[in-house]
């Protein structure tokens, strides 16, 4: 599952805020299945992109940007998912999170 998020504070017209959004849920669904390898099969990944920019960026921007997270989710993702009360950040840490 993913979701999207465009801040009003930085783009005013929702007109914009919807043509980012679009943007980043294309390149996300035309390149998920690089995420799916990483994955094992009885587990189920959680995503939230916010895009933090301050211009409107095309395409090919928004592609590389994906790409990019899905990289670093690749290689940050523990092999063993052994323990379940573990976030994988993307800046490398590791945050503590309450398993319901």
């Amino acid at each position: 599952m993913a979701g999207f998020s465009v801040p009003k504070k930085k783009f005013k017209l929702s007109v914009d805020r919807h043509r980012i959004r679009r943007l980043m849920v294309e390149s996300w669904r035309l390149n998920k299945h690089l995420l799916y390898p990483s994955l094992p099969e009885n587990r189920q990944m959680h995503l939230f992109i916010i895009f933090t920019g301050k211009e409107m960026p095309d395409y090919p921007t928004v592609l590389a940007a994906v790409l990019k997270g899905i990289g670093k989710l690749n290689t940050s993702l523990p092999v063993d998912f052994a323990n379940e009360n573990k976030q994988v950040d993307l800046k490398g840490g590791e945050k503590e999170i309450r398993v319901k």
